[in-house]
């Protein structure tokens, strides 16, 4: 199963990987429960909680479960994020499957965004299927990110924890401290970055239809400034980078970063002179879509996915995978 992981989003990817089948001969609940007796039983648990639905024999949220929810979002985001872990026991780590879970999931991604002030974004939300069900019943996974605007007071009126900011030490939710709310009011604006996709139609007709790039960039959509900008990117077939870059002139938004032979990943970086500003979108390179390639095949069109790893001076790694849907491809080479 590998060793522990050290971070919230990687906690979360590594908990969502138990879903695929896999050579082990275990199921999806078992490798779950296994990962949470050896690996994340014995470790202080400050990115990840357990909580049991009050009555797990329906979906509805339950005031208990609002609760749970909203001291967990600021907490977690309080802290440096975590993964709440629905439908097992916390003490004995032992499994409590809840009824239509994927239904119970939704609830709660829908909820979270109306329990703290400010709102957190990227909340993300999963589940896994338990072994004694018809796949309905099983495990949510809710993934709470660290905040890039801290503190997070909860606005839930249930049981007493409104206006409370909470944090995550020792394994349990407090509510934060005077000094520690001091701490979070002062601390450093950061950056929050992403990869920035715009479709663009350019140059001749092909059949009807114009040339179309997808422009690739890096987003800052948080509150501090992002230096030295560094971006890794594989696009997937059919589709590949415009080796003339942005401007047709070889040029583009960073420098290239030389990779190994055979890496399947373009780099892009800057030294701490480039900067990307909060609210702003750095451009950095182009893919390829020709419309003969649109056009050809009845108009079979494939999506458009990207691979992505981004980061700069200060920040984690953040890796992810956009897709650009191929009716929007179309849409836009059809005008």
């Amino acid at each position: 199963m590998g060793a522990k992981v050290n971070s919230a989003r990687g906690l979360f990817k590594k908990l969502t990987s138990f879903k695929k089948v896999d050579s082990s001969g275990q199921t999806p609940e078992q490798k779950l429960l296994d990962y949470c007796h050896r690996v994340l039983g014995s470790v202080e648990r400050l990115h990840i909680d357990f909580k049991e639905k009050n009555n797990r024999s329906h979906a509805s949220l339950e005031d208990t479960d609002r609760n749970n929810l909203a001291k967990a979002i600021s907490g977690f985001t309080n802290s440096s994020g975590g993964v709440l872990v629905w439908g097992i026991q916390d003490k004995t780590l032992s499994p409590k499957p809840i009824t239509d879970i994927q239904l119970f999931v939704s609830s709660l991604l829908e909820l979270a965004p109306q329990v703290t002030d400010p709102v957190v974004e990227d909340i993300d939300g999963d589940w896994i299927q338990s072994d004694a069900s018809a796949g309905k019943d099983g495990f949510g996974l809710i993934l709470i990110p660290e905040s890039s605007l801290p503190p997070h007071r909860v606005l839930l009126n249930v049981r007493d924890i409104k206006n409370h900011y909470y944090f995550r030490t020792g394994g349990a939710f407090v509510v934060a401290s005077h000094t520690q709310l001091e701490d979070m009011f002062g601390r450093r604006p950061k950056p929050k970055l992403g990869l920035h996709t715009k479709v663009i139609q350019y140059g001749s007709r092909f059949g009807g239809m114009s040339n179309v790039y997808v422009v690739l960039g890096i987003e800052n959509k948080g509150r501090g400034t992002a230096k030295a900008p560094f971006l890794s990117i594989k696009v997937h077939d059919p589709y590949g980078i415009n080796n003339y870059g942005l401007d047709g002139n070889y040029n583009f938004g960073l420098d290239i970063v030389r990779s190994s032979i055979g890496s399947q990943e373009t780099k892009y970086g800057a030294s701490a002179d480039v900067v990307v500003h909060p609210g702003v979108v750095h451009e950095v390179a182009m893919v390829d879509v020709k419309a003969a390639d649109i056009n050809k095949s009845g108009g079979e069109v494939q999506d458009l996915v990207v691979d992505y790893k981004i980061a700069a001076e200060g920040t984690g790694l953040i890796e992810g995978r956009k897709v650009v849907r191929k009716r929007k491809l179309l849409d836009i080479a059809e005008q």
